[in-house]
């Protein structure tokens, strides 16, 4: 790897593995991945390939049984704050919204700040702007609840986005959509992507999402294979 490519990575993993006990197999096996910043990646596989689990170790939820994980060349192991980390650094968008039913969606995209009581005026305008720039401005006030799944999921994105994160992490954000929102979510991502220089690490069936990202990889089976 030379220099360059160094000095912009966002992800590195060498010889990556995550096992699991209770059912005796692994998740991963020797995976090692740069994303560089500024990437939009995907990573297609199976159900049960550890497409998801790649994820999580990155986000420092879950610990490798091997291997490591660099977030800007410092080992992510070394990082004890892991929530800081991940409040710094990361958004994520799940398939399940994880929204707040009877929250507005302005409420819902200000729900991690709320540990505060009082939340700055300046970080509402940002969430109404990341709403507007989603094309939520007019359903600002509106309960998730009566929002469609396509709007729910623009919303978390909005959440994801909150605090200018480096990295996106998202695990099968178009599952719950019909095919019309499924590409307007890509769409969006890949927007995002590209206007705010936010790395995107996107995990997906869509059969679509090679129109959207730079690569792909695939994992099956715990192993690693780029297209």
């Amino acid at each position: 790897m030379n220099k360059d490519t160094r000095k912009s990575e966002v992800f590195r993993t060498v010889n990556l593995r995550k096992y699991y006990p209770q059912t005796q197999s692994f998740a991963l096996r020797d995976v090692s991945l740069t994303i560089t910043k500024g990437e939009f990646v995907g990573v297609k596989g199976p159900s049960g390939s550890g497409k998801s689990t790649l994820l999580y170790l990155l986000a420092g939820l879950h610990t490798p049984t091997a291997g490591e994980i660099y977030f800007q060349e410092k080992p992510l192991k070394n990082i004890r704050n892991k929530a800081l980390y991940r409040r710094k650094n990361i958004g994520f968008v799940f398939q399940d919204f994880y929204l707040y039913p009877r929250f507005t969606a302005l409420e819902n995209v200000l729900f991690p700040c709320l540990r505060r009581f009082i939340v700055p005026a300046s970080i509402v305008k940002k969430a109404e702007t990341q709403l507007e720039y989603l094309h939520m401005g007019a359903k600002i006030n509106v309960p998730v609840e009566v929002l469609s799944a396509g709007e729910r999921q623009r919303v978390c994105i909005a959440r994801a986005l909150l605090n200018d994160p480096q990295c996106v992490l998202a695990d099968e954000p178009t599952g719950n959509l019909d095919t019309e929102n499924a590409e307007n979510i890509l769409g969006l991502l890949k927007k995002i992507n590209q206007e705010c220089g936010t790395t995107v690490i996107l995990v997906t069936h869509d059969e679509k999402v090679s129109h959207y990202t730079h690569r792909l990889v695939h994992i099956v089976d715990g192993n690693l294979k780029e297209d």
